[in-house]
């Protein structure tokens, strides 16, 4: 008998002894495999900052913090099979995203700091933040508005996107270890969660994460390389994120509630024609 297979008269459960962590079925399960998530996290993040202290004392904490950021990409590439498909975490072709014209607001807002120049950068310093950003937006999306808002969907349409967002935020608490600026920190955190709160209704709105991660690259890459006031920048744009995901989430909260009416702002020929098409269901996250 395999590793994942059941014992006669019991049900097979799809990812094996790990299926309570991957494939949660009730809010218990998965609170408790969005915490895993976290601890891993945490942990990996941790021991990686202790480790290229010890053998890379001379680096500066943004190379450490790139290194231990590409073992987490390769973890998060290493352990994706066992919550799901690529397109069951969002992976998904051009043709299979949905409400596409919702990307043009977090698109204006990854590119607003531009509007104020770009600073002088050192060529390396171009591949450190290209590499780092470009892992970044990928390892997150997938990690957090993928595996993460796949398990926390017991939870609902609406807690498990800020449940996951709170998670999101807690994860970047660890960045403590490369920056000198604990004040700093607690801000980026902040900042993450209500970041993560616009990228998982995005998420659950659109149905995919592929253009989330380009745009989580750009958000990243065009605010290091503004010449404007960078932290007035992430304020605004962290602002805008956290009100257009509340909007986002309160609207599918409605709709889910009061099933075959148009929800407030559908157009007359949508409530005439198929009410049910104002707030269509969210992508299944199952």
């Amino acid at each position: 008998m395999s590793a994942t297979q059941a014992p006669a008269g019991r049900r097979a459960i799809p990812g094996g002894r790990w299926a309570h962590v991957t494939r949660p079925t009730g809010r218990g399960e998965a609170m408790v495999a969005g915490l895993v998530v976290l601890g891993v996290s945490l942990t990996v993040t941790v021991a990686g900052a202790f480790v290229t202290l010890g053998l890379m004392p001379a680096s500066s904490g943004t190379i450490r913090a790139l290194v231990v950021l590409g073992v987490l990409t390769l973890l998060a590439a290493v352990v994706r099979p066992r919550f799901g498909s690529w397109a069951q975490l969002g992976v998904k072709p051009w043709s299979r995203w949905s409400r596409r014209p919702l990307l043009l607001l977090p698109l204006v807002l990854a590119l607003s700091p531009l509007a104020f120049g770009v600073r002088s950068v050192e060529p390396a310093a171009w591949i450190v933040l290209g590499v780092g950003y470009t892992m970044t937006g990928f390892a997150e999306e997938l990690v957090w508005r993928g595996m993460v808002l796949r398990v926390l969907a017991p939870l609902g349409a609406v807690r498990g996107p800020l449940v996951g967002s709170v998670l999101f935020g807690l994860a970047h608490l660890s960045n403590v270890l490369f920056r000198d600026s604990v004040a700093l920190v607690a801000a980026q955190a902040w900042g993450a969660f209500c970041f993560g709160v616009g990228y998982a209704a995005l998420r659950r709105r659109t149905g995919t994460i592929v253009p989330l991660m380009g745009l989580h690259l750009l958000t990243d890459a065009c605010a290091a390389v503004s010449a404007g006031p960078t932290i007035a920048l992430l304020v605004g744009q962290d602002v805008a994120l956290l009100t257009f995901g509340v909007l986002l989430l309160a609207r599918e909260s409605w709709a889910s509630r009061h099933p075959g009416r148009p929800a407030a702002g559908a157009s007359g020929r949508e409530a005439a024609t198929s009410p049910d098409r104002s707030a269509p269901p969210a992508p299944n996250l199952q």
